[in-house]
């Protein structure tokens, strides 16, 4: 029953294109940075897309790499194989996944964001992922899998497994002190704590990087220029680095002293 299904996958059609020249890739990319794994696979020799998950949601990037444009994009998460949609002939129906979305023209990029709680995973679990674009227009319009030799070895579909998150850093936050508590604060560390005490419970508050930095914000603040020293001082706090980062918005706001 599995062959049999998976044959008529490869023999299905979409607006009279055949899906039978979809291009296995020779390169298997899964790189591990910080403890995050990040998929790569390809769009036939269009396109490459990158799935990774984050602290509640999978991101899924697409990048173009030729000239054909990018038409349509279709993916399905599932937990079993009879949860990807089918035709009544028993053939995989893209249109029917999750998500399934033409593209604008000209675009030459696409970023999705697909929430843990919508999927109804969570982490530790092991999930199907079948992604399908359209590129081109006319007779040169084709549709491809996203492949990896791999990943896929001639399925549909691959294999996600969802990893804990160690790099979240939380949720944008505001605080407010007063102009004398501001200046009151005796030491670097001391902002460093304020700045610190702003971050959701269970972030990591130690190793992350500030930007502006917290000597960059001392400096701010003491500038003999500056007409006032009411106002936002904001900061970005982040977390690993480069594609398994993650960063958030801390705004320290000084108001005037009650009167």
């Amino acid at each position: 029953m599995m062959l049999s299904f998976i044959m008529a996958l490869y023999s299905c059609t979409s607006d009279q294109e055949s899906l039978d020249d979809m291009k296995i890739s020779e390169v298997n990319l899964i790189s591990n940075i910080d403890g995050c794994s990040v998929y790569d696979l390809e769009f036939g020799q269009e396109a490459i897309i990158t799935v990774r998950n984050f602290y509640d949601y999978l991101e899924v990037r697409v990048n173009k790499i030729s000239s054909k444009s990018l038409n349509k994009m279709s993916i399905h998460f599932a937990k079993d194989l009879a949860d990807f949609p089918k035709k009544g002939n028993g053939q995989l129906n893209p249109s029917e996944f999750y998500y399934s979305e033409s593209v604008d023209k000209a675009v030459d990029e696409v970023i999705l964001r697909f929430n843990f709680k919508d999927l109804n995973i969570a982490v530790g679990e092991e999930i199907m992922i079948s992604a399908v674009a359209q590129f081109g227009k006319g007779k040169n319009r084709e549709e491809h899998f996203a492949t990896d030799e791999t990943l896929t070895n001639g399925k549909f579909y691959f294999t996600y497994q969802i990893e804990n998150f160690k790099n979240y850093a939380g949720t944008d936050q505001i605080r407010e002190i007063t102009l004398s508590e501001a200046q009151a604060l005796p030491s670097w560390d001391e902002v460093r704590k304020t700045y610190a005490s702003m971050l959701d419970s269970g972030v990591n508050k130690k190793d992350g990087v500030y930007k502006p930095s917290i000597w960059d914000l001392i400096y701010d603040f003491n500038d003999p220029s500056r007409e006032t020293q009411l106002g936002d001082y904001p900061t970005t706090y982040t977390l690993g680095t480069g594609s398994c980062s993650d960063s958030t918005n801390l705004i320290l706001r000084v108001v005037p002293d009650s009167q």
